[in-house]
């Protein structure tokens, strides 16, 4: 089977001990889907840095918004990819909320200001922290947490936010829920396989933590389409139904998993990584350098 080398930020947390369970562990989605692709015969290594390693297959899972081109540039040591081109998830690249000053619109609703970052720079703020304490230089300067604000109206936005690069101001839509609560969606999905799903819980911008139901549902085509625009091989998409269409709200190429719903998470891992090793079969068959590993595809 194939060497399939896992291509993390140089201070990514990417696994670690639980001192009470004695094992190792991780925050993100990808560890069970390893474990579960490491059963079916591949060799999965876990990497640190840009930095080249044996190997057939990479998977890109640098946990910043913006992956710098020396990561990118490790492509060029393997014969098959993954997630390379998912390279860019900053919001101003995935939104279609988006408002302008420069451009009319006559939205008059609640807008919601961001960072431009994914999941308000908190990942980007701890590679500072964590570089810091190794005294290195700093991967993201300037960079800081920014948590979301929610106003009333564009018009409350101060002047300096429209033309601050790190930041970005969305019109502000929620799905309602016949309940009295809001539902949010998550689509996750790794090659062929997926698992999409809507949740219900109490507050407009959801989490699956406290997501008090949830329920199969399907991926809407629009949805399919803004996956390949935006290059995904892996990842997780969260969006609502608004006015009767898929509205894409965030999407991240290095998804985690929440401790009160790691159960149901952890139930689809194995679906996940069946996907995972369609990816690699077919990406290897369609290789020219892959030679005898060509034959992967045909097992």
């Amino acid at each position: 089977m194939a060497r399939l080398v896992i291509i993390t930020h140089e201070f990514d947390a990417f696994a670690y001990r639980d001192q009470a369970a004695g094992e190792w562990t991780s925050p993100y989605m990808l560890w069970d889907i390893l474990k579960h692709l490491a059963g079916m015969g591949h060799q999965c290594r876990i990497t640190a840095g840009a930095n080249a390693h044996e190997g057939e297959v990479a998977l890109l899972h640098v946990d910043a918004s913006l992956v710098s081109e020396d990561y990118l540039a490790l492509a060029s040591n393997f014969e098959a990819t993954i997630n390379f081109a998912a390279k860019d998830i900053t919001k101003k690249r995935i939104s279609t909320l988006r408002l302008s000053l420069e451009e009319h619109d006559d939205w008059t609703g609640p807008v919601i200001v961001k960072s431009n970052l994914n999941s308000e720079g908190k990942p980007e703020a701890a590679h500072n922290r964590i570089a810091q304490r190794r005294n290195r230089p700093l991967p993201h300067p300037g960079v800081k947490r920014t948590p979301y604000r929610i106003l009333d109206s564009k018009d409350d936005v101060e002047s300096a936010v429209w033309y601050d690069p790190s930041l970005i101001v969305e019109r502000f839509i929620t799905e309602p829920d016949i309940s009295g609560g809001f539902a949010f969606r998550t689509w996750v999905f790794m090659g062929s396989h997926e698992r999409c799903t809507r949740f219900v819980g109490p507050k407009p911008i959801g989490k699956a933590g406290d997501a008090v139901k949830h329920e199969p549902v399907e991926v809407p085509t629009e949805l399919r389409s803004e996956r390949e625009r935006l290059g995904f091989d892996f990842g997780k998409f969260d969006w609502i139904m608004h006015d009767g269409r898929a509205v894409l709200i965030d999407a991240n190429r290095t998804p985690g998993t929440a401790r009160s719903i790691e159960g149901f998470m952890s139930a689809g891992s194995r679906n996940l990584a069946e996907g995972l090793d369609g990816l690699i079969r077919e990406r290897l068959s369609k290789c020219p350098k892959a030679g005898p590993l060509r034959s992967l595809a045909r097992q």
